[in-house]
């Protein structure tokens, strides 16, 4: 099933809609999202989706992730991990 997401792209003033299918895996939502913000943003890497404050397994499907029609996602660059 065709998902449609409400996302944010940190340093973007912009929400852009990006469509991803429910098998798809939640990495591909922020590949897709910058993609769609590439003429306003440089894209970055390692980046993370955020969905209701909680960063999001990037392996996880959409549908297991719990991500449905119109939810709102945000995606930041990965925070660093195992530093002070």
């Amino acid at each position: 099933m065709l998902v449609p997401l409400h996302g944010f792209l940190a340093g973007d003033t912009l929400g852009v809609l990006v469509l991803v299918h429910d098998h798809e895996a939640v990495h591909l939502v922020a590949e897709r999202l910058m993609h769609a913000a590439a003429p306003r943003i440089t894209p970055f890497s390692p980046a993370e989706v955020v969905f209701r404050g909680e960063v999001l397994d990037p392996v996880r499907t959409v549908a297991a992730a719990g991500l449905a029609p119109l939810d709102r996602v945000d995606v930041r660059p990965a925070a660093a991990r195992g530093t002070p």
